[in-house]
């Protein structure tokens, strides 16, 4: 009877709401937790970039927990660029919460801000980001024409990572336009790019 009762209640106990159906201090409540709403905080931060406008959600920084913060600077780099946003940014990319401050630095390199570029390709650098997330650091500095940069696209010709790799060739290619259609092996690339930019 018991175990009935039990079944029975289980039953009628109403699901949990996903993300799409909260509210936004419900999302943020998730942050820092993916066990709680069964999302990561790019999960929340996606959601909230989709839903909410970057007013409102900057309105939120304040009196955010750091993971909730963390979850708002996501959602702002995740939503269309607009000025308000890239003052943000610029506060954000000395941030000591580094994966906050990589974010803003890389939200600014979107923009083609030289100082931004200029940090993440100092060679004292050290962004602790996925392969996925560094090649697209590593893309802007060709789509920017950032020639400063040329230096960090060669040494990324040696990543263990394909993706950066390729995208360090193609940012050295946007650097040097007038750079050979193909070349006979990875060491005749290198060869050739670091005498285009020179020790």
């Amino acid at each position: 009877m018991l175990t009935l009762l039990l079944v029975a209640l289980m039953a009628e106990a109403p699901e949990p709401p996903s993300i799409e159906q909260m509210k936004l201090d419900e999302v943020l409540s998730c942050a820092g937790d993916p066990t709680k709403c069964d999302a990561s905080d790019w999960d929340l931060a996606r959601e909230l970039a989709r839903r909410f406008g970057t007013k409102e959600l900057s309105s939120h920084l304040k009196r955010a927990s750091e993971a909730q913060r963390r979850v708002l600077v996501f959602a702002l780099y995740a939503s269309p660029s607009n000025p308000d946003v890239a003052k943000l940014m610029k506060k954000f990319s000395n941030d000591p919460d580094e994966e906050i401050a990589y974010y803003a630095l890389n939200y600014r390199a979107k923009l083609c801000d030289q100082e931004a570029l200029a940090k993440l390709v100092a060679p004292s650098y050290d962004a602790r980001a996925s392969c996925q997330q560094w090649a697209v650091t590593v893309s802007l500095v060709g789509q920017c024409k950032y020639k400063p940069g040329g230096r960090f696209l060669v040494e990324h010709l040696d990543y263990a990572c394909l993706n950066i790799v390729l995208a360090a060739v193609e940012g050295l290619r946007a650097l040097y336009p007038d750079a050979p259609a193909s070349f006979e092996s990875p060491a005749q690339v290198k060869a050739y790019f670091e005498k285009r930019v020179g020790k």
